[in-house]
């Protein structure tokens, strides 16, 4: 009895380590998705912004907000820069 019951045991111990390794997998799998299609947009953005590329009227308005957002990124980082040229030297904030 003790035996079956060991055995039931290891059997589910193994089952779910397979599981577990199986979605540590599958999220290694979507990451590495999420930094090529990451990849992918920046390049087709480069080119978008190049001239090189026509963009479909489909992606249009998604890669019209992607440069708005670039654009405001870069406004902050200006304003950023601004205000820490202005800090009085020494001081912590």
């Amino acid at each position: 009895m003790a035996g079956k019951l060991f055995e039931a045991l290891r059997d589910r111990l193994v089952l779910r380590s397979q599981i577990g390794k199986r979605k540590l997998d599958r999220t290694a799998t979507r990451r590495a998705l999420d930094r090529a299609l990451r990849d992918l947009g920046e390049r087709f953005g480069a080119l978008a912004r190049a001239g090189r590329v026509t963009v479909p009227a489909e992606l249009a308005a998604v890669v019209k907000q992607a440069q708005d957002l670039e654009l405001r990124l870069e406004q902050q980082e200006r304003d950023l820069a601004e205000l820490e040229r202005e800090s009085p030297a020494g001081s912590t904030t």
